[in-house]
């Protein structure tokens, strides 16, 4: 899960006389790195994530401490240490200030003036970069597992190192259009669950474990789900790390889907027959299926510029029911009893058999299956 805000403050905060004033819910906030900043043309910047040292230089320049605070928060910032004592006094640290960090969940730590920033900034960093580099290694980890159907032994001892039990049950959420985690890590932090995230392939991979005791999927998608842009793709829970190859399959199927449909997120438990189909392994086979029933159909359409065959998958949708196809289509109820006449000369059948009507709603599946 990476480096946190409570991991700085614990292993400082009796060496640099550390002290919090607020935002103690936000500790779990993750950091991505230490960055000083002393003005509003830092801003920018900023990538979110980062835990901001400050003397309160920005104060000569009128701008006032609230202010600056709001303006972190809204960068996505995970926290901020002031160096009191020469800009900046700790009675400076208002209950509005407070008030705001604690709805904000940004922890306010304050570290007196003789402390050198850059004796702090330097163990600050050591830090981050081992923890950087064990993020990569898991990350290495992950994405070989992501290929490996089993999982290799080497690779399941890794994960197992890094606190990933083989034996457990995981889902897999492959995010698409996620351009920065922070806001998200922050949220899952606070859950407490344990998880990790990371790029592949242009998107967001969140592998996490499930637990009774933990949050719902419901929970997980109102994080992830902040921005209308982001698509997901979830699959289903695995009993073991060496199913994690399998599983990031049908999470990408989910996705897949969710864009196929236009819609925010696919869960691959609700896919019904597409995870039978999903699960063939022959779709030579699927593609002969499909042909065969709706061949003749497509023929007919493409030289004679009908629209027969989606005239077809609607009524069959419709449960046979002509009234309802008419609607579904906009069209006169008497064109759609002369379509499904036509269609019937066409395939031969006077699809009154529920066996016939299944094949050829099964046609339709596989259709959008490798549409999909």
């Amino acid at each position: 899960m990476g480096t946190q805000i409570t991991d700085l403050f614990e292993c400082a905060k009796e060496k640099y006389s550390l002290a919090l004033h607020g935002g103690e819910s936000g500790l779990t906030n993750s950091v991505s790195w230490v960055y000083l900043a002393e003005d509003f043309q830092n801003m920018p910047f900023l990538k979110g994530g980062e835990l901001i040292i400050t003397t309160g230089l920005f104060t000569q320049g009128g701008v006032n401490l609230y202010d600056f605070i709001r303006a972190l928060v809204t960068h996505n910032c995970s926290g901020i240490l002031l160096n009191v004592g020469k800009y900046l006094d700790t009675k400076d640290i208002t209950s509005e200030i407070t008030e705001f960090c604690d709805i904000s969940k940004f922890p306010i730590f304050t570290m007196p003036w003789k402390i050198h920033l850059v004796d702090i900034m330097q163990d600050y960093c050591r830090v981050l970069l081992n923890n950087i580099q064990s993020t990569d290694h898991l990350n290495a980890a992950f994405q070989g597992a992501l290929y490996q159907a089993p999982v290799h032994e080497n690779i399941l001892l890794t994960l197992n190192q890094y606190g990933f039990p083989s034996l457990a049950d995981y889902r897999i959420v492959v995010i698409q259009n996620l351009k920065n985690t922070t806001r998200i890590t922050f949220s899952l932090n606070r859950l407490k669950i344990k998880y990790h995230l990371f790029e592949h392939e242009n998107h967001q991979i969140l592998v996490y474990l499930v637990s009774n005791l933990q949050p719902s999927l419901n929970e997980i998608l109102d994080i992830l789900l902040f921005c209308d842009s982001i698509k997901l793709g979830i699959s289903n829970v695995i009993p073991s790390l060496t199913e994690l190859s399998l599983c990031y399959k049908r999470a990408r199927f989910s996705l897949a889907a969710a864009v196929f449909w236009s819609s925010t997120y696919v869960n691959f438990d609700d896919l019904g027959l597409f995870q039978v189909l999903f699960c063939t392994s022959d779709p030579d086979m699927l593609k002969n299926i499909y042909k065969r029933s709706l061949g003749t159909l497509e023929e007919f359409d493409t030289a004679h510029d009908s629209d027969y065959t989606e005239t077809l998958r609607t009524f069959l949708l419709s449960d046979c029911n002509l009234l309802d196809t008419a609607q579904r289509m906009h069209t006169h109820r008497n064109t759609i009893i002369y379509r499904i006449k036509k269609i019937k000369e066409l395939l031969h059948t006077e699809l009154d058999n529920s066996k016939i009507k299944f094949d050829l709603l099964m046609a339709y599946y596989i259709k959008e299956y490798f549409s999909i």
